[in-house]
Formats: C-alpha cells, sequence, structure tokens
C-alpha cells in the first residue's frame, strides 16, 4: 500500500465524523535521522517510535528519548512496550544500519496518529502530518469571495472548481462580492456581470446588457429584498436600486466625501440598511428617506442587521447598535474588515491578521486561524460550512465546531509558549551580557589611557617653537593633522601648547608673512602660491588690501610713522 494511498485513507476514515469532510493533513516535520524501523500507539494514548537509536516519544511534532531498547516495536498482552525479537529486518544491526532498501525491495508502512497528529514511518523516515481542523482548497490563490457555487479569485473566478474563460465572456479577477440571487449569479468587480444560472457543470450564460439608468463603474455588493421585490447595489459611492427585471436602475444615495463608501449591511423592519464611511445608515424604498442611525468613530466595513440590535465591523473593533441608536463597543481588534453571523450568539471576523470567533454572550473573542491575512468581503457560510478566502486559497470550517477549535488554538498556544524559567533565563542572559560590556568599555578606556601615557611619556618633549618651525618648513602642507601625525600626539595637547593661539590662526599667519616676504622679493604669484598653499587669486587680494592700507596710512596726517 502506497503512503499516498495510505494518507488518503486515514484521512477518509478519522476518527472524529464531524470533520471528516472538512479536515486536512499539512506534512509538519520529516525526521531522517535516526532510522525509524515502526510507529505504534500506546495504551496511554502516546505515539512512540522504535529507532537504530532506541525508543522515541513523539509529543505533537516534537520527538524525545524514552529508553535505549533497539528494533522494532510491539504491544505485549497488558498494552506495554516491547521489542520485535526478529530485530532488524532490512539492516545488519551494525554495518548497515542506516542505509535504506534496495528499489526492488518493498518497503514497510507503519502508522498511529492522535486527534491532532499523524504518523507515518516508510524507508527508515519519519512523517509528521499535521492534522488541521479545516480543509485548505485553492492554495497559491488569493480568494477574495465565494458563494455556493463560484469561487472569485485575483487570477480568475471558478465555477464548481473549473476556472471561467477569461477576459471574455467572464472578468479574469474579482475584488468585490460574487451573489446567486434568484437563479442568476451578480460578479461584482470593476463593474457589474449578470449572468443566468445553469444546469449542473455547464457554464453560466451571461447577459447581454446591465440595467440602464446607471453607470456600473465600481460595484462591490449586491443584495435583493424579498419584502420590497427589489435588487439593491453598492458602487464605490452610491447605494442603486435595480428593479426585479433587472432592467433599470437608479441612485438613491451618493456620498459627497471623497474618503466615504458605501457598504452594504442588509435589509429589515422594511428598511435595507447600509453604511456611508463612518455612519450607519437606513434606506427606505417606499418613502426614498435616508436617515444616519449611529456615528462610529471609524468608518464602518461590514456588519450584520439584527431584530433588536446591530451588529457593525470597524477596522479596530466590533460594536453593537441597539434599536434607540445607543452604541457599545464589544471588543477591541486590529484590521479587521469583514463579519458574518453564524446563527445564535457567535460571529466570524475576518482580519489581516487571522479568523477570530466572537460570542456575544460570553463577550469572549477567540482565535481560529493565526498568521493569516484574510482577505474581505472573503466569509461565506453554506449550511454547516463556513468558508473564508485567504490570500494563500479557501478555508473551509465546520461551523458546528468553532469552539472546540478555539480551544484548541488555546492549547497550542500554551504548548508553543517559552516557559518562565527560560524568559528568566534570558533576561539574566542579557543582563551579564550587558554588565561584561560596561567592564569590557572601562578596561578598554584605561587601557587606551595608559598606552596614551606611555606614549607621551617616551616621545621628546614637544615646543611650541617646534611646531613652528615645522610649519615654516611645510608651509603649503601645513595642517593640524600634519602636525599630530609629525609629533605623535593629539590634536587637545597641540592646542594646549599653543594656547592662547590656534593652529589654524598660527599657520595663517605664518602664511600671510610668506606672502608679504615674497612681494617685496618681486616673486609673481605663481611662486609666491606654491610656497604658501595660498590660490593665485588669494595672493593677488592680499597685495591689493596691504597696499591699499599702506595707500590710506601715507595720506591720513593724524596716524603717527614708525622712526
Amino acid at each position: 500500500m502506497s503512503l499516498k494511498k495510505l494518507l488518503f485513507a486515514v484521512i477518509c476514515l478519522l476518527h472524529c465524523p464531524v470533520w471528516g469532510q472538512l479536515r486536512d493533513t499539512s506534512l509538519h516535520s520529516l525526521f531522517s535521522s535516526p532510522f525509524f524501523y515502526n510507529v505504534v500507539k500506546g495504551v496511554d494514548g502516546k505515539v512512540y517510535a522504535g529507532t537504530s537509536e532506541g525508543i522515541h516519544r513523539f509529543e505533537g511534532f516534537t520527538m524525545m528519548k524514552f529508553d535505549g531498547r533497539t528494533g522494532y516495536l510491539t504491544l505485549d498482552e497488558k498494552g506495554n512496550l516491547a521489542i520485535d525479537s526478529n530485530g532488524i529486518r532490512y539492516h545488519d544491526q551494525k554495518t548497515y544500519v542506516r542505509l535504506l532498501p534496495f528499489p526492488t525491495q518493498s518497503r514497510d508502512e507503519y502508522h498511529a496518529g492522535t486527534e491532532d497528529f499523524f504518523y507515518i514511518t516508510s524507508g527508515g523516515r519519519m512523517h509528521v502530518y499535521e492534522i488541521l481542523p479545516f480543509a485548505h482548497r485553492y492554495r497559491n490563490h488569493s480568494v477574495r469571495t465565494a458563494s455556493r457555487n463560484f469561487v472569485g479569485t485575483y487570477s480568475g473566478i471558478y465555477h464548481r472548481g473549473r476556472r471561467l474563460p477569461s477576459p471574455f465572456p467572464f472578468p479574469g479577477f474579482t475584488d468585490g462580492r460574487i451573489r446567486e440571487l434568484n437563479g442568476k449569479v451578480f460578479m461584482c468587480y470593476s463593474t457589474l456581470l449578470i449572468a443566468d444560472l445553469p444546469a449542473g457543470d455547464s457554464l453560466p450564460i451571461p447577459r447581454p446588457d446591465l440595467p440602464k439608468g446607471y453607470d456600473f463603474k465600481v460595484v462591490t455588493d449586491i443584495l435583493y429584498s424579498s419584502e420590497h421585490k427589489r435588487y439593491f447595489a453598492a458602487g464605490k459611492t452610491d447605494l442603486v436600486t435595480i428593479d426585479p427585471g433587472l432592467s433599470e436602475a437608479r441612485t438613491v444615495y451618493t456620498v459627497k466625501e471623497k474618503d466615504r463608501e458605501v457598504v452594504l449591511l442588509g435589509e429589515g423592519r422594511e428598511l435595507v440598511y447600509f453604511a456611508a464611511g463612518r455612519d450607519f445608515m437606513s434606506h427606505n424604498p417606499v418613502s426614498s428617506d435616508n436617515k444616519v442611525g449611529a456615528t462610529l468613530p471609524e468608518p464602518i466595513l461590514d456588519g450584520h442587521i439584527g431584530n433588536l440590535s446591530h451588529h457593525l465591523l470597524g477596522s479596530r473593533g466590533l460594536y453593537v447598535v441597539n434599536a434607540d441608536g445607543r452604541m457599545k463597543k464589544l471588543t477591541d481588534l486590529n484590521k479587521a474588515h469583514t463579519l458574518i453571523s453564524l446563527g445564535g450568539s457567535d460571529f466570524a471576523v475576518s482580519t489581516d491578521a487571522g479568523l477570530f470567533l466572537y460570542n456575544t454572550s460570553s463577550n469572549r473573542l477567540s482565535e481560529l486561524i493565526r498568521g493569516v491575512e484574510f482577505n474581505r468581503r472573503g466569509l461565506y457560510l453554506e449550511g454547516d460550512t463556513l468558508f473564508a478566502g485567504s490570500i494563500d486559497g479557501l478555508y473551509a470550517l465546520d461551523a458546528r465546531n468553532l469552539e472546540q477549535l478555539a480551544e484548541r488554538m488555546s492549547r497550542t498556544s500554551k504548548v508553543q509558549s517559552v516557559p518562565g524559567y527560560l524568559i528568566q533565563l534570558l533576561v539574566g542572559l542579557i543582563l551579564l551580557a550587558a554588565v561584561l560590556g560596561y567592564l569590557l568599555f572601562r578596561s578598554r578606556r584605561r587601557l587606551n589611557r595608559i598606552i596614551e601615557e606611555t606614549r607621551t611619556a617616551e616621545t621628546p618633549k614637544t615646543t611650541r617653537e617646534d611646531i613652528e618651525t615645522f610649519i615654516r618648513e611645510n608651509l603649503s602642507q601645513a595642517s593640524l593633522k600634519s602636525i599630530a601625525e609629525r609629533f605623535q600626539t593629539n590634536n587637545a595637547h597641540i592646542y594646549t601648547l599653543l594656547a592662547p593661539d590656534k593652529p589654524g590662526a598660527i599657520i595663517n599667519r605664518l602664511r600671510m608673512e610668506q606672502v608679504l616676504r615674497m612681494r617685496l622679493e618681486k616673486k609673481n604669484a605663481k611662486e609666491i602660491s606654491a610656497q604658501t598653499g595660498f590660490s593665485e587669486y588669494y595672493v593677488r587680494k592680499v597685495w591689493n588690501t596691504k597696499e591699499q592700507q599702506a595707500g590710506e596710512t601715507e595720506q591720513d596726517p593724524g596716524v603717527e610713522r614708525d622712526g
């Protein structure tokens, strides 16, 4: 029996019949060392594996050494673990213990399972499958919406598992709802496609024309009011009503602000409810009146209309609005976008970070699927099956057992959480590393100070005259850096030696003296520039300034002259 067939048979015969059609498996871990002979389930409900390095016990996908007995595992009359006396079937006990069988030899397969994990040994390896409490379909597709017979994705629309031809006559994607109403399918995307539902697996038949009277540029959702015998569609900024024959449409409400969006919520008590940005509103098809029932602190993204109270979903929380207009926040949420009632007091909420279950009676928010980014408008309830579209496929869950799923997720979180003593150990190591780093820093500073003092002591004493002599001899290239390198000292020591003058001022003064000296010697600007490091332009500027000052001094009789 092949591994694939065996796995399929186990999935079909799972001991939990409620999830029998709604459970997938996912290969969680593959162990290739040590060599695995077989796997059994003990009377204690634990799973044990016989290996070349002794008996190992499995807790979920974690393997732990149980004892050192080597060989195939069996259960004795009392259900205790025993070792098969035949030993290792295909391999020499010591020499070939890790070699796989020859390709011509059949490989034995052994399996055992718990409610959440399934274990298979074959060819010396251990395959650990996690039994998921849901089905995962349309993998690698970003599923936007679902209905009884259709699944809408970013890469095409599927009818009973078969992709519809696109871009003609069907759209190549959908970012709005797909609704099946009155024998027709309504596909909402950058426009609206209406098709007659076919019999069996044949393709839907699109209608050639849309209702007249409205430019269907962007449509996100549509509903049918059985009380008023009319359709209502949500454009990006409009609420539109359509006659039952789908021939005429007219706008009954338009938002004025650009950042507001119309969201259809449902009908009740002769009214059609919708959201316009942060406003919870109602439309009366008889009088054509539109009224604001409540205003949320954030835009309304989805909601559920009830008899006595209405639940509204924003990106940061779930709210309830009573019949008298009073509003209350029920729970905080992060990046939520889609809400669906599961009947009774339960709601499913999809977010960018997972799928949640909220119970209004207990005011409890529970995690169903963590870490998965679900798409807006991707929730759909068909009978007892909840479908949730994500960026990586369509999840199908049994709506009757969501409480059990939430409990399992809670147990998994506790099992995978870091024990308290490990957190304390980690904090201790961080503090120890900080102390050692500080001590190392202080030791390094002290060592640098000792090295500097030793270098200063070994270096001949430097004077101001030595520095000025060096500057005169290297006038064109002299700088604070070159002085420090020449006398093997630091900048602070140079400033101390030259105080109260600064190194830059001394260099500039000596260069100016050289300019005037070479000017008296009738040197040209190019020669002076090469000697002093000044540009030829600056040299000429110095000449002109000095000569002008000398001329003004000769003309002013109030200025005393030397000598």
